[in-house]
């Protein structure tokens, strides 16, 4: 069972998930739909990826399928959180809070993106 470029790919996303959520606790916006969205995408993908860790340590790993639409899926949601939260602080004031807020949505929008090309070297079957 050796390392893939999938599999870095994976912890790639999930670091940066990490990353997101770790910012995300910084920068609470106390705006409903951004920290909503920001939450359940930086949260739910934790949880996702690490199930599919478990699963390729157990090697019973995720059906491309399901692979591809949770790759989807998370780009359009990191995208989305990205956005609310660049909408959020571009013009809150100066600061820590909102370089916080900043990084966080520069992170998620280029782990949108990491889910994106994830997808693309799923759907070709490149492991």
């Amino acid at each position: 069972m050796g390392v893939s470029r999938l599999s870095i790919i994976k912890f790639l996303e999930l670091a940066l998930a990490v990353v997101c959520l770790g910012l995300h606790y910084k920068s609470i916006s106390n705006d409903l739909h951004t920290d909503l969205v920001s939450a359940t995408a930086f949260g739910g993908y934790i949880i996702i990826l690490l199930g599919g860790f478990a699963g390729h340590l157990m090697s019973t790993p995720i059906n491309r399928r399901i692979d591809i639409w949770f790759c989807l899926v998370g780009c359009a949601i990191f995208v989305a959180a990205g956005a609310l939260n660049i909408q959020h602080f571009e013009n809150t004031w100066k600061g820590e809070y909102r370089n916080y807020g900043l990084a966080k949505a520069s992170i998620a929008i280029i782990n949108g993106a990491i889910f994106l090309v994830d997808s693309l070297l799923t759907w070709r079957g490149d492991y």
